[in-house]
């Protein structure tokens, strides 16, 4: 059978930096060998090409994944514009948001949603197709009649870290180079677990994956990074907990150690875990750990309790010293809420700057569908998905708009300064002309044009953002 997979176009209102591989579609389309698959990316290709294709190839199936909030609603327009130009294609949806909130695809066109985890229940559905059997006993589906639920079942959690195949990349070559991370770096991801074992509120991976979590043998991820292209010399682990089991993590280490893969690798880690096991940060530290995301998210522990983090400010603050110590870049990540007054911006620049922290993040508190925030706050939303790019408040701010944004701005224009970095710059020049390897590293800097973009990209955005929620005011 003839099967596109489809990753809709970006909104064209969000601020998203980073374009990573659709890696959802690569594992779909590897658990369909014997189908004749392909997979069209329309974040980088016009409808034009999807129309090409269509004519081409001509499909009987097209797949389209909905794993962020922010692509809901390009995915709406394109499924609408298929069943309008080619009303006999079979169209199916699945992806975070869609397991979530399935209701939002339940419209004319879509004939089936999954839910959860597909890469039992895809095949399961494409077989039915083929040989017209009835859906009744695939799990984690609900079908549809011209928009009208007809069956629905329920998510089947039996998903084993070995029945997750190598990602066909192979079928997005032509993108390959075009993928690259918020910091402008090519970039592939992997995964290597699913789900998640901790419950924060303001996170839906453990509940999308129905609290479970497996990881992947470090012979699977291996080998899937000695398959990467040979261009690709950064690596992004994809999911949360890539360092959470310490036996398999390490395994993973000196595995890519004695093959003599030479590439960078980044991803996300929790501050306890870093804290529990140092020696292990040294380890990945030198086969080419170069950047972790660290998810601080307050100032205070009343406040990551009620996130339900289950860490403390002093792991967070010990992290970043081990951290600094081996040598890692990293990013701390803090939730800035809508309902921040000025002092509450303050604090979190008082906590930025007492601990030294140098990259800091400061994403916008998102109800993301699936999490306990969401189902806070759901009333209360005011933009519609095109927004839910962590950089909108797409709840009311109780400091007016214009307060919020100049506040949230000044975090990182306050957090970046451009004197520091300037006087980093010539100690490091300074260094490298004495070649004082440790003063090279110790003063690390941003580049100065990226200094520059931040502020005039940050000056423009601020204008952008409360002339936007101004024109919601009048509306």
């Amino acid at each position: 059978m003839k099967i596109l997979l489809i990753h809709p176009p970006d909104s064209k209102v969000s601020i998203v930096p980073g374009r990573f591989e659709p890696l959802g579609l690569e594992v779909l389309a590897a658990v369909l060998p014997d189908h004749d698959v392909r997979i069209l990316d329309l974040r980088i290709d016009h409808y034009r090409v999807l129309d090409r294709q269509i004519d081409t190839f001509k499909p009987i199936v097209i797949g389209i994944t909905v794993n962020n909030s922010v692509h809901v609603n390009q995915a709406l327009r394109l499924i609408t514009y298929i069943h309008d130009q080619y009303p006999d294609i079979i169209q199916v949806v699945g992806g975070h948001h869609a397991t979530m909130l399935p209701a939002d695809f339940r419209i004319p066109g879509v004939h089936a949603i999954f839910l959860g985890w597909a890469e039992k229940s895809f095949p399961e559905y494409i077989e039915c197709l083929e040989h017209r059997k009835p859906f009744d006993q695939v799990q984690g589906i609900e079908i549809l009649d011209q928009g009208e639920l007809r069956v629905h079942n329920d998510i089947r959690h039996d998903l084993q870290a070995s029945e997750i195949p190598l990602p066909r990349r192979d079928l997005v070559e032509r993108y390959l180079k075009k993928y690259h991370s918020d910091m402008g770096f090519r970039t592939s991801l992997v995964n290597t677990t699913r789900g998640c074992a901790y419950r924060c509120s303001f996170c839906g991976v453990w509940q999308a994956s129905g609290g479970q979590f497996i990881i992947r043998s470090a012979e699977d991820v291996c080998n899937e990074i000695v398959s990467l292209p040979k261009f690709i010399h950064r690596v992004f682990f994809a999911d949360d907990n890539t360092f959470l089991n310490p036996e398999n993590a390490l395994k993973l280490c000196r595995m890519i150690k004695e093959a003599k893969i030479r590439k960078k690798y980044s991803g996300y880690c929790r501050s306890d875990t870093i804290t529990r096991y140092p020696d292990m940060m040294r380890e990945w530290k030198e086969i080419g750990l170069d950047n972790l995301c660290v998810g601080f998210e307050t100032t205070s522990n009343v406040h990551l309790g009620e996130l339900n983090k289950k860490n403390t400010i002093a792991n967070n603050e010990q992290a970043a010293r081990i951290l600094n110590d081996i040598g890692i870049p990293f990013r701390p990540h803090f939730i800035i809420d809508p309902g921040f007054e000025k002092e509450d911006f303050s604090r979190v620049m008082h906590y930025v700057t007492k601990n030294h922290l140098k990259s800091p993040i400061f994403p916008i508190l998102t109800p993301i569908p699936g999490t306990m925030y969401h189902s806070e706050v759901k009333d209360h939303i005011i933009l519609n998905y095109d927004y839910f790019d962590f950089a909108h408040a797409v709840i009311p701010t109780r400091l007016s708009p214009r307060d919020f944004y100049i506040a949230w701005i000044h975090l990182y224009f306050l957090s970046y300064p451009v004197r520091k970095n300037l006087k980093l710059f010539f100690l490091k020049t300074f260094a490298s002309i004495t070649r004082n390897k440790d003063s090279v590293k110790k003063n690390s800097h941003l580049r100065l044009i990226n200094l520059l973009m931040l502020r005039l990209v940050g000056i423009f955005l601020c204008v952008k953002l409360v002339r936007h929620y101004h024109s919601l005011e009048k509306s």
